[in-house]
């Protein structure tokens, strides 16, 4: 049986649209501004509301899964911003609320690790495309075994997170399998062209590229994977990683607030 059957003109038993509106949601669901954010990664939202001056849009978003909070700067109010669930289905999830409530644009903020040469921890990774080996992106699309991001809100990212931070524009991959990230597979995943790998991002734009919404990722390389030419192990962060994670969330705020200007 195909993941995806495009003959299938059935309604879905649920949809986000509905579901906002339902008992399991909320009754008075919020309207969103056009551009989100969405953090799939922790401390951002908190860092936003110990540094900047934010007002609550909603504490809890009508999703179906999880019920992260979303928040406003007080002076850009064209721009929101949330966090995504871990792992694809849960942040598709978010996304489809997000887009049920009136977003348009969506910027994806993400961890990744990095398995080759060319990325280090502490670059920032902003890919025009991503490798999908997750199993949501399949039930939204038949071929779906690359997800690629907007290019002018790509080309706007990597302009953006330059002023503070190192970018490169390098392919990764999303999977669904943490512990399953073998040497075999990630030497094929180089052979791609891929350089980092996360759990949410080729979902989100593959979704988004299905509702003809305009997305892309970025993702701080968190820990180092080992190569086969190194004995070094799989390790987490860097000496100065607590500022490296600060100055990127500072400059995915700025990025977002200057995205919102725009529309």
């Amino acid at each position: 049986m195909r993941w995806f059957d495009p003959e299938d003109r059935s309604e879905a038993v649920i949809t986000a649209q509905r579901h906002v509106k339902s008992s399991h949601g909320t009754s008075v669901p919020p309207v969103l501004p056009e551009v989100c954010v969405l953090f799939e990664m922790g401390r951002a939202l908190d860092q936003l509301r110990q540094d900047y001056p934010c007002e609550v849009i909603s504490e809890h978003l009508p999703c179906f899964l999880d019920n992260p909070p979303c928040l406003r700067l007080r002076d850009a109010p064209h721009v929101c911003f949330t966090k995504g669930g871990y792992g694809a289905p849960a942040a598709v999830d978010t996304l489809e609320t997000v887009l049920a409530l009136g977003v348009k644009k969506v910027i994806v903020a993400g961890l990744c690790g990095v398995f080759d040469p060319r990325a280090q921890v502490g670059d920032v990774l902003i890919p025009a495309r991503i490798y999908s080996e997750e199993g949501t992106s399949r039930h939204y699309v038949e071929n779906c075994e690359w997800a690629g991001a907007d290019p002018a809100l790509c080309a706007f990212l990597r302009q953006a997170m330059a002023k503070t931070l190192p970018i490169k524009a390098l392919d990764t991959v999303t999977t669904d399998a943490v512990y399953r990230q073998t040497m075999n597979k990630e030497a094929a995943w180089r052979a791609l062209g891929c350089a980092g790998v996360d759990m949410e991002a080729a979902a989100l734009l593959q979704v988004c590229a299905v509702y003809g919404i305009p997305a892309a990722a970025m993702l701080l390389a968190s820990d180092g994977h080992p190569l086969p030419e190194t004995n070094t192990g799989w390790s987490w962060g860097s000496v100065n990683f607590a500022e490296v994670r600060k100055r990127y969330i500072d400059q995915i705020v700025q990025a977002g607030v200057q995205l919102g200007k725009e529309i």
